[in-house]
């Protein structure tokens, strides 16, 4: 589970340090940590300080309120996603013809009904997901463009760093290229 992201207006406490213990507000993210400004203090004549703490020294107390309504609009944007993906698919029932003509159509089309030949490589990328479809290049990947790059090339002595080194060397992406991305989705 990962842990929520500090940003300016969230309450936190300092962990260490001087100001151990004190809950404040961010007000400022710098190069070298969280400037916060800490709460009023009647020990201390009740004014506020700011103070610079390091990024693992400032815990997240409460999260700001845009947070909280940034998370209840994603859930809204959710909900909304799927009533229309329940409507399309009560419409497509209830039109015969419709669902004809989807299942005559090639297997080149995802559920959206979008031809996946004409999907950017980030569409694609995130189809290749959804059906368990790794985007990043394998061992033998890498080997393959390799020999085609270099049909001399002695592929045994090519492992673990060696590999990468000349793989970067050759300027090749570790990530599937689009017309990969499309053979792997065509083939499942």
């Amino acid at each position: 589970m990962s842990t929520p992201k500090k940003k300016v207006g969230d309450r936190v406490m300092i962990t260490a340090g001087q100001n151990k213990n004190k809950v404040g507000v961010i007000v400022d993210k710098e190069r070298r940590g969280w400037t916060v400004e800490l709460e009023a203090c009647p020990r201390e004549g009740g004014e506020r300080s700011r103070v610079t703490a390091s990024f693992p020294m400032v815990a997240l107390v409460e999260a700001s309120t845009q947070t909280e309504q940034a998370a209840g609009e994603q859930a809204q944007t959710t909900t909304d996603a799927e009533s229309r993906v329940a409507e399309v698919k009560t419409s497509q029932e209830a039109d015969p013809t419709a669902q004809g003509e989807a299942e005559s159509k090639p297997e080149t089309l995802p559920e959206g009904g979008q031809d996946i030949t004409k999907m950017t490589v980030k569409q694609l990328q995130a189809l290749a997901k959804q059906r368990g479809i790794s985007i990043a290049r394998t061992k033998d990947d890498f080997l393959r463009i390799i020999k085609e790059k270099n049909p001399e090339e002695d592929l045994e002595r090519l492992k673990g760093k060696t590999l990468f080194d000349r793989v970067g060397e050759l300027h090749i992406s570790r990530l599937r290229s689009k017309a990969d991305l499309l053979r792997l989705l065509q083939a499942s």
